[in-house]
Order: C-alpha cells, then structure tokens, then sequence
C-alpha cells in the first residue's frame, strides 16, 4: 500500500527542479510528491495541468482581477475586477485598501491576494531604442 503524499495533505504541489517553457509561455513541470504534469504561468503558483484550471480562463476572458484566496483552505474568496482603475498608484491604493478590509497583514491571516497582472518587471516597456545616426566618412 503506498502512502499518501505531503501534497494530498497541503494541497500544494511544488516542482522538480526540472522545467519546460511551454509555447503558450507558461512553464510546465512535474510535482515532486505526486509526480503528476503541472504547469504554471508565473512560476509560483502551480496547479495541475490535466484538465480546466478555472482561475486561469478567468483571468485571460474577464481582464485583469485581484483574487483573495484562503490558502490553508485552498479557497477562493473573492475575485475582484479591476478593469476601471487606471493607472497602477490606483490599483496600489485598491490593494492597500483591501488589505485593510480582510487583515492580510495581521499575524496568523491565511488569505493572500493575488494580481492577475504579470509580474511588473514584465509589464514596463522598454524605452525606444536611440535612432542611428548616419555615419560620416573621415576625410
């Protein structure tokens, strides 16, 4: 009789070492307890790549949202559109706000709010590269 893995309890599956790029840009691996296919579009929030990962088609139909999930419960709590906040001070002062509202930053809270948004670094655009000036011939 095999035993049961550490990730039927926690409900948390954690990557092999090993990862794959996948053409859709998420990276797919294996989890190390249960050795089933993952995948995951951030490369910290894994979930298992059979079948139809809600959150995901959520997040890529309805814009960008902010999802509060209990994670001891692995529940979503609430999922927040935020498609009428322009600019990022804006969903920084919303965040701040919800943060406030439901005691994220209390000792012992088990609720973390996610953002849809790719990490920031991925967001900013790269400044234009400099125009080339013509060359001038050296008499």
């Amino acid at each position: 009789m095999e035993a049961l893995t550490q990730c039927w309890f926690t409900r948390v599956h954690r990557p092999e070492r090993e990862r794959r790029r996948q053409s859709d840009g998420s990276v797919a691996s294996t989890c190390r307890y249960c050795h089933r296919q993952l995948v995951s579009w951030d490369r910290e929030n894994w979930s298992l790549s059979d079948g139809l990962n809600v959150s995901r088609l959520a997040e890529t139909t309805n814009g960008r949202t902010l999802t509060l999930i209990d994670m001891v419960e692995d529940l979503i709590v609430r999922r927040i559109s935020i498609r009428h906040l322009e600019t990022e001070a804006e969903v920084d002062a919303f965040k701040a706000e919800l943060a406030t509202q439901y005691g994220l930053n209390e000792p012992g809270s088990t609720l973390v709010l996610r953002d849809s948004a790719p990490p920031a670094r991925k967001r900013k655009s790269r400044p234009d590269p400099e125009p080339e000036s013509p060359a001038t011939d050296a008499i």
